[in-house]
């Protein structure tokens, strides 16, 4: 787990708004406080879509649980625009399943695909600042914490790319 503390927050909420990176992430959660509380749940709700929109609810063959965040960014931008700035707002985004996949078996670590419950990113904004924590979690226990470096690593790098840090 890394804390990135973000200087240019205007920036980073442009990116995080339009970039494909964090497009292609899964949302758990989103939550704005401004005049009022928003809060997005990002699980999806299957029943809703039809079989013509597979591309929405599946990647690569495999069944999501979260909406990706460049589908419902938008509703995020609505929540926090405007002349006054939210009080707060944070938003936990996840990769997915085959993005997983392919980082852990290009880690080198002992650990397996399968053994990897999430890589996050997580965002929180307070009106003084914004902090961007890099994590994981297990499916299993292990002392093999060598991906989690790998993950920060990545987080880090991308972020350096983006020019967001």
């Amino acid at each position: 787990m890394q804390i990135f503390e973000i200087t240019d927050i205007a920036k980073f909420v442009k990116s995080l708004l339009t970039e494909d990176f964090f497009g292609k992430t899964l949302l758990y959660h989103a939550e704005v406080k401004g005049a009022c509380r928003l809060e997005i749940d990002g699980r999806l709700n299957k029943e809703f879509f039809s079989s013509d929109d597979a591309e929405i609810i599946t990647s690569e063959g495999n069944e999501l649980d979260y909406v990706r965040w460049g589908d419902v960014r938008n509703l995020f931008f609505e929540a926090i625009r405007g002349t006054k700035l939210p009080l707060r707002f944070s938003v936990s985004l996840i990769m997915d399943q085959d993005f997983i996949e392919h980082f852990v078996k290009n880690s080198g670590t002992s650990i397996r695909p399968g053994e990897v419950e999430s890589l996050n990113i997580n965002i929180m904004y307070d009106r003084e600042s914004l902090n961007v924590t890099s994590g994981n979690s297990y499916k299993i226990f292990t002392f093999d914490k060598s991906l989690d470096g790998f993950w920060d690593a990545f987080v880090h790098n991308t972020f350096k790319e983006l020019d967001i840090l």
